[in-house]
């Protein structure tokens, strides 16, 4: 299988397509990598759609030519790894089979962009309110949970968070009963959609704060 993965991308090459593909790509490619400032989780989360399936970390890690066991500390030490535009550029490039075309692969990185874009626009607005609300339930995770929960789209809306999740998605002890104001506004920003609005997330925000 990886013998056929390596030939599968030699012919591209060879073929000029990985080259051809990559340079249509280029704007997007440099635009994702500064809004993602080269997030190895962010970049994880394009290349799995872009290979239709989700990939495991270590394989993102060779896919960028990272060492595994750094990452892997890097991430236990809290401070996630990132990828350079040049690791992000090549790994595209690798990617790219014979007969693929810019169209297989440009939507998927408008998302992700968009996304980003998004995430933005609402943090902007919102992080005093967001802010506002940590320090009314001084970073209760459960009140947070309450919070996320309204917040999901329908059938979860309003349903209860399996045990540990809240933790996990705030990146904090298993065992903590709060978190810091930055682990909730980041928690906040990595999770919204393209179709997280700002005047959605101020309506239940505005509900939990007279609460």
């Amino acid at each position: 299988d990886v013998l056929r993965q390596k030939l599968k991308s030699t012919m591209a090459e060879d073929d000029g397509t990985a080259e051809k593909i990559t340079a249509e790509l280029m704007p997007d490619i440099v635009k994702f990598h500064q809004l993602s400032m080269g997030g190895i989780e962010a970049i994880g989360l394009l290349f799995s759609e872009m290979a239709k399936q989700p990939l495991p970390p270590q394989v993102i890690c060779q896919i960028l030519g990272l060492n595994e066991e750094i990452v892997k500390a890097s991430f236990e030490a809290g401070t996630p790894p990132t990828a350079t535009e040049e690791q992000l550029v090549e790994a595209v490039k690798k990617s790219v089979d014979p007969g693929d075309t810019v169209d297989m692969y440009a939507p998927i990185f408008k998302r992700h962009i968009q996304r980003f874009e998004n995430a933005k626009k609402v943090m902007d607005a919102l992080t005093p309110m967001l802010s506002e609300f940590h320090a009314k339930v001084e970073g209760n995770v459960e009140k947070i949970a309450k919070f996320f929960v309204d917040l999901a789209p329908e059938p979860q809306k309003g349903q209860p968070m399996p045990p540990g999740m809240i933790n996990a998605l705030l990146r904090i002890e298993p065992s903590a009963t709060t978190c810091q104001v930055d682990d909730f506004l980041s928690c906040t920003e990595r999770n919204l959609d393209v179709s997280d609005t700002v005047e959605v997330i101020t309506g239940v925000l505005k509900n939990h704060l007279s609460a």
